[in-house]
C-alpha cells in the first residue's frame, strides 16, 4: 500500500464514525439482540425500570448488602430474577402463539378434523359466530323454521294474515316488525313484497334455516378449535426453554452462594477486631 492509500483510507475511516443521532445509535446496539433472555441492555420496550427498582430495593432490604461489592452481587441476584420474569413471558407468549386459532397450521387441524374441504375451510365468522349470537336468537329462527312447515300453502297464497297469526305466532311477530320498520300498514307491506305472502314466509323460513346451520357449524368447529388450543398448550421450544432456565438457576444459586460467602468474610473479618479493616469493608454500605 502506497502513503497516499493510506492517507486516503485514513480520511475515509474518519467520514464513518457510524450513527449520530440518538435514534441511530438506538438501533444499531440492538443489532446484535437476536432474543431478550439474555440481552445486555437491562430493559426491553415493555419492562418497567420501575419494578426492578422496586424489586432491587426489597432485595436489598431483606438481604441487607454492605459495601460496593455485596451490593453489586444483590444486583446480580435482581437482574437474574428479571431474566426469569423474562423468560415466564417469552414462554407464556410462545404458548399464546402456537393457539392463535388464525394461524394457517391449526385452521388446517380443524379442518381436517371435520373433513373440510374447499370451499368450505374455516373462516373467521365460524369462529365467532356462535359465541356472538345468544341462545334466544337460535330459539326464534328454529320456532319459525318449525312454524313455516304447518301453514296451509292456499291460506298463504290468499293472503290470510289470521291464518298465520294463529298457525305461526313467531312469524307472523317477525312480519310486524318487518311492516313497522317500513313504515307500512301489513297488508300494504305484503302487496309490496314481491311474491306476496308465500315468498315472505319461504324467504324468511330459508333465511332462518341457513343461520341455523351456520350457528350449529360454527359451535361444532368451536368445539374442535378448543381441543386444538388445548392441543398447542405447551411450548413449542420446551428444551430450549429449560435450557435457559436451568441457565439462569445456577446464575441465582452463584450470585447468591458468591453474596453469602462474602457476607461471611465481611462479619470474620469484622470479628478480628481490625478497625481499619472494618472501616474499609463497611465504606459504601
Amino acid at each position: 500500500m502506497t502513503t497516499k492509500q493510506a492517507l486516503t483510507n485514513r480520511q475515509n475511516s474518519r467520514k464513518s464514525t457510524g450513527p449520530k443521532t440518538p435514534e441511530g445509535k438506538a438501533k444499531a446496539s440492538s443489532n446484535a439482540i437476536k432474543h431478550g433472555i439474555f440481552a445486555r441492555t437491562r430493559f426491553l420496550d415493555d419492562e418497567s425500570p420501575e419494578e426492578f427498582r422496586l424489586l432491587l430495593d426489597g432485595l436489598q432490604m431483606s438481604l441487607c448488602p454492605a459495601g460496593s461489592l455485596e451490593h453489586a452481587l444483590v444486583e446480580r441476584i435482581a437482574v437474574t430474577l428479571l431474566r426469569q420474569q423474562r423468560l415466564v413471558r417469552a414462554e407464556t407468549a410462545t404458548i399464546e402463539l402456537s393457539r392463535r386459532l388464525d394461524a394457517k397450521a391449526n385452521r388446517n387441524e380443524i379442518e381436517t378434523a371435520l373433513g373440510m374441504t374447499y370451499p368450505n375451510q374455516v373462516n373467521d365468522e365460524d369462529l365467532t359466530l356462535s359465541k356472538e349470537v345468544g341462545g334466544d336468537y337460535l330459539a326464534s329462527c328454529s320456532r319459525i323454521a318449525e312454524e313455516s312447515l304447518r301453514l296451509d300453502r292456499r291460506a298463504l297464497a290468499a293472503t290470510d294474515l289470521d291464518h298465520l297469526e294463529q298457525a305461526a305466532p313467531t312469524l307472523h311477530r317477525a312480519l310486524s316488525c318487518e311492516a313497522e320498520e317500513a313504515d307500512a300498514p301489513l297488508p300494504e307491506f305484503i302487496r309490496s313484497y314481491k311474491g306476496g305472502l308465500s315468498a315472505w314466509v319461504k324467504d324468511v323460513a330459508n333465511g332462518c334455516r341457513s343461520e341455523i346451520a351456520a350457528i350449529r357449524r360454527s359451535a361444532l368447529i368451536g368445539e374442535v378449535a378448543a381441543l386444538v388450543r388445548s392441543s398447542r398448550s405447551a411450548p413449542l421450544q420446551q428444551e430450549l426453554i429449560s435450557k435457559y432456565q436451568t441457565a439462569l438457576d445456577h446464575e441465582l444459586y452463584r450470585a447468591i452462594r458468591a453474596l453469602r460467602e462474602t457476607q461471611e468474610w465481611r462479619l470474620k473479618t469484622l470479628e478480628s477486631g481490625d478497625p481499619m479493616v472494618a472501616q474499609q469493608l463497611t465504606r459504601g454500605s
